[in-house]
C-alpha cells in the first residue's frame, strides 16, 4: 500500500470541502423556495400596508364624538374620536444619550428631575419628544443626547405619560385640566394650556415597519434569483441593507401620510448614505 504523501494535504482538502457549501450556490429547488417565501412575505407586507393606510385614513376622516357621548371607546363600531376630560398629574424631562464613537461615549439615559417632582428612569421615558441634541466628549468618541419632555395625564379610564413640546412643558402645572382624544382606545391627541399635540395611531406608525420588512424580503428574493450563495448573503456589506430598509420604510410612510421638509431631507440623506456605504464596502472588500 502506498504511503500518503508527506504534508498536511488532508487538512487542506477537508478545509476546502468545508468551505464549498458556504461559497457554492444553493440547489435550484432551495433557491426557488426562498424566492417563493420572499414573494409571499412581500404580498403579506403589502396587505398590511394597505390595511394600515385605510385605518389611518378612517381616523383622519372621523368626526369628533358629541360631548358627553360614550361612543368611540374602542368597544363599538362607531367611527368617531372620543373626548375625555383629564388632569395633569406630573411632568418630567431628561435626556436620551447614545455613544457616537469608539471611545469616550456612553449609552443610556441621563436622569433629570422634572419640574413637577417626577423623575425619568435611567433609560429615559417611552414616547418622549426629541426636541434638541448636544454632543459631548472627545478623543475620537462622544455622546449625543436628545432631550424629551413628558406630562402625566389621568382620566377616568387610565393614566399615561404623553410627549409634549418644551413650551408646553414649561407652562403646564400639576392639576391643570387637559382634554385627551382617543381613537379606538388609542391616545391621538392632547390639549392643555391652549396647546394641542397630536399622536399617530398605531396603524400609521406600523406602516413603516411593514415597508421596511417588505424591502428586506424583496432583497432576499433578488438574492435567491441572482446569487444564491450564502457567502454573498452573509457578507459584511449586506448588513447595510438594514439601514436601507429603514430609510425605504421611512420615505414610504411619509409618501403615504406626509411629513415636514426637514424630515424628508433627513430620510433621503439617511437612505442615500446607506446605499453609498454598501457600494463602497463592496468595492473595498
Amino acid at each position: 500500500m502506498r504511503a500518503p504523501p508527506k504534508g498536511n494535504h488532508g487538512w487542506v482538502k477537508t478545509t476546502g470541502y468545508g468551505r464549498g457549501w458556504y461559497r457554492g450556490r444553493l440547489p435550484v429547488w432551495l433557491r426557488g423556495l426562498v424566492v417563493l417565501a420572499a414573494g409571499w412575505g412581500v404580498l403579506l407586507c403589502g396587505q398590511q400596508v394597505v390595511e394600515g393606510y385605510a385605518a389611518t385614513m378612517a381616523y383622519r376622516d372621523a368626526p369628533v364624538c358629541e360631548a358627553g357621548s360614550r361612543s368611540g371607546n374602542g368597544a363599538d363600531g362607531e367611527a368617531c374620536v372620543r373626548r375625555e376630560v383629564g388632569t395633569v398629574l406630573d411632568r418630567r424631562t431628561g435626556e436620551h444619550c447614545t455613544s457616537n464613537g469608539t471611545s469616550g461615549g456612553t449609552s443610556g439615559g441621563i436622569t433629570t428631575i422634572g419640574g413637577g417632582g417626577g423623575m425619568a428612569s435611567a433609560g429615559g421615558s417611552t414616547g418622549g419628544a426629541v426636541t434638541g441634541g448636544v454632543t459631548a466628549g472627545g478623543g475620537g468618541g462622544g455622546t449625543t443626547c436628545t432631550t424629551y419632555y413628558d406630562v402625566e395625564v389621568e382620566w377616568p379610564d387610565r393614566t399615561v405619560w404623553l410627549a409634549v413640546e418644551s413650551e408646553t412643558y414649561d407652562e403646564v402645572r400639576t392639576g391643570d385640566r387637559a382634554e385627551v382624544r382617543l381613537w379606538r382606545g388609542e391616545v391621538v391627541g392632547l390639549k392643555v394650556r391652549g396647546r394641542t399635540h397630536s399622536y399617530a395611531p398605531s396603524s400609521q406608525s406600523g406602516v413603516l415597519s411593514w415597508l421596511a420588512l417588505g424591502c428586506l424580503l424583496l432583497a432576499a428574493g433578488a438574492w435567491g434569483v441572482v446569487s444564491g450563495r450564502l457567502s454573498g448573503l452573509l457578507a459584511f456589506p449586506n448588513f447595510g441593507w438594514l439601514f436601507v430598509a429603514i430609510g425605504v420604510g421611512w420615505l414610504g410612510a411619509m409618501a403615504l401620510f406626509g411629513g415636514p421638509p426637514l424630515v424628508w431631507g433627513f430620510a433621503i440623506a439617511w437612505t442615500g448614505f446607506a446605499v453609498f456605504w454598501i457600494v463602497g464596502a463592496w468595492r473595498i472588500g
